[in-house]
């Protein structure tokens, strides 16, 4: 499996490296949702396509009128940013106290910043939009089937193998996004309602909005500098100290370890000794595999 051999450092080629995070019920064993990392998303022969949000300010000194007008141009990257995607909770375990999707987003950051050689300088995820009843997209259907005759699915299929369609068939003049529909325009860069809580835990991890949407479905990216990710900048390296049970008046941490049986990550209510130590009761210990004096990887939630 890709993803097996990805964490063993076996795939070389970021382009081809993905990381696929499962959170797992203990008591049953049962999978309770994922999460999913791609190394690089952009290459020469299937690049990063995004529409670029840009501005242009017009003056006339003789009406005294300024108007600013902003619109939308094709972009590309060959040597794209490692992309944070797939954050899928099973219905029946959201809003559950464990706050599943919180830990599945953040594990891919604690992990981008213990091994940062595997990932690109920077970060994007790319968010659902809305999406009308059948699964088609307002966007495309006024801009994108116009320019390529392809409805929005054969679209997306094709993309999946083949994207060279894009770059020969959208025009390389920007669209003023005043020529559009106040329909289409109010679609630019909205999210869907259920990506709302996956757009809240990025936010919280430091990614913002980057004036840049799909050119698909219209829906925005939000990234940063891999480096400079709040989420990423506070990750520590700690040791393992024992505690004979909850720690009272206790944080939320994310702890990790990484073996030769696999990566595994647990949140936990505790508190640091010092700077470098971490105190960590039995259970999670043997959910890490850990021992005391052990090293981890802690990250602290919001």
């Amino acid at each position: 499996m890709r993803s097996s051999r990805s964490f063993q450092g076996r795939i070389r080629d970021k382009s081809r490296a993905c990381y696929i995070f499962c959170a797992e019920d203990l008591a049953t064993g049962k999978l309770a949702g994922a999460s999913m990392i791609i190394a690089r998303h952009g290459t020469p022969l299937s690049p990063h396509y995004y529409l670029q949000i840009q501005h242009d300010e017009r003056y006339s000194h003789s009406l005294r009128k300024m108007f600013r007008h902003t619109y939308l141009r094709l972009r590309y990257s060959m040597d794209g940013p490692t992309e944070l995607g797939g954050l899928v909770v099973d219905p029946a375990l959201r809003g559950r106290p464990e706050k599943i999707g919180r830990q599945l987003s953040w594990a891919r950051f604690l992990y981008i910043a213990a091994h940062p050689n595997r990932f690109q300088p920077n970060l994007i995820a790319e968010i659902m939009p809305p999406m009308t009843g059948d699964h088609d997209n307002i966007f495309w259907d006024h801009y994108g089937r116009r320019v390529t005759g392809l409805t929005f699915r054969e679209a997306d299929r094709l993309s999946m193998r083949d994207k060279e369609f894009i770059r020969a068939l959208f025009p390389e003049a920007p669209l003023y996004t005043f020529l559009l529909p106040d329909v289409v325009r109010a679609a630019l860069g909205a999210i869907g309602e259920s990506s709302r809580g996956a757009v809240r835990l990025l936010e919280q991890a430091g990614l913002r909005f980057l004036e840049q949407i799909d050119p698909f479905d219209a829906g925005p990216y939000y990234g940063g500098v891999t480096a400079e990710t709040a989420a990423i900048r506070m990750v520590r390296r700690c040791r393992v100290a024992s505690s004979p049970g909850p720690v009272a008046e206790g944080r939320a941490f994310l702890v990790a370890h990484q073996d030769r049986r696999g990566f595994r990550a647990v949140m936990v209510t505790t508190a640091l000794e010092g700077e470098h130590r971490i105190m960590l009761d039995s259970e999670a210990r043997a959910a890490l595999g850990v021992e005391r004096g052990d090293r981890v990887t802690v990250l602290m939630l919001p």
